[in-house]
């Protein structure tokens, strides 16, 4: 299992200028692209945002982490096959993958590429299958986000989706999927200042529970359709005395 520090590896771009790839999200996802601005301003590093048309302006591609590189969806798959031979380097930022799919594109890269994945689940998938790049573990980028810690607030949110990543059977009556109500770059003070407000939050919503728990309320976190939560969980947010994980059953 090897575990490496992203900013120490990312260090070797200090001062240059990346093309980007944020494919679209949700506001939690939006915890993940104000994570990786903390990180590659402490680096200096300047990114020029481009989506699946734009030309190639630099010879480094970063591709923005989170959990996008799967079954359930196609964003970053279509945009690599794309890309697939546009880049003399590609930096896929800490992720979830799975499927024979995403597998197949990442072998017909022509690029040197390096894989982040944010848990051990995905690193082992990666690593048995991706025959021409270097694969590591890495925390997600919403880690990289510091904020001040808020002991106040009442009662419990319950923030649950309804979507193909959910498995519950019933959506609790008093809910407020937080993630719909923004998109993957909205600034943040409107999530905080929700979260903020309570005491606790329940949550199959991966970055409703990471900003929770970074903000010092009480978390717990269930599964969602498949192993990424639990995953992410055990790689990282385990270390945090105020969330637990729970199964849906368990509820």
């Amino acid at each position: 299992m090897k575990e490496v520090d992203l900013k120490k590896f990312l260090e070797k771009y200090r001062n240059a200028e990346v093309d980007f790839y944020r494919f679209p999200g949700n506001y939690g996802d939006s915890l993940i692209w104000h994570g990786t601005k903390t990180l590659l301003t402490e680096l200096n590093i300047s990114e020029n945002y481009i989506e699946i048309d734009s030309p190639e302006s630099n010879e480094i591609l970063f591709i923005d982490g989170g959990g996008n590189f799967v079954d359930y969806y196609s964003d970053v798959k279509d945009f690599l096959a794309k890309k697939s031979d546009l880049y003399r380097e590609i930096v896929i930022l800490p992720h979830t993958i799975f499927g024979d799919k995403q597998i197949d594109v990442l072998n017909n890269l022509s690029s040197d590429t390096t894989v982040f994945c944010r848990e051990k689940v995905s690193f082992n998938f990666v690593k048995q299958n991706f025959l021409k790049g270097n694969v590591y573990l890495w925390h997600d980028c919403a880690f990289y986000n510091n904020f001040q810690k808020s002991s106040d607030g009442k009662g419990v949110l319950n923030a649950f989706r309804n979507d193909k990543e959910s498995i519950l059977d019933r959506i609790p009556n008093t809910n407020d999927d937080l993630s719909y109500n923004g998109y993957a770059t909205k600034p943040l003070d409107e999530l905080i200042n929700s979260l903020k407000q309570y005491k606790e939050v329940n949550t199959d919503r991966l970055h409703i529970a990471i900003c929770a728990t970074l903000l010092g309320k009480k978390v717990n976190l269930f599964s969602n359709s498949y192993y990424k939560n639990e995953a992410v969980f055990d790689y990282s947010l385990r270390n945090f005395p105020n969330v637990s994980f729970k199964r849906s059953a368990d509820k």
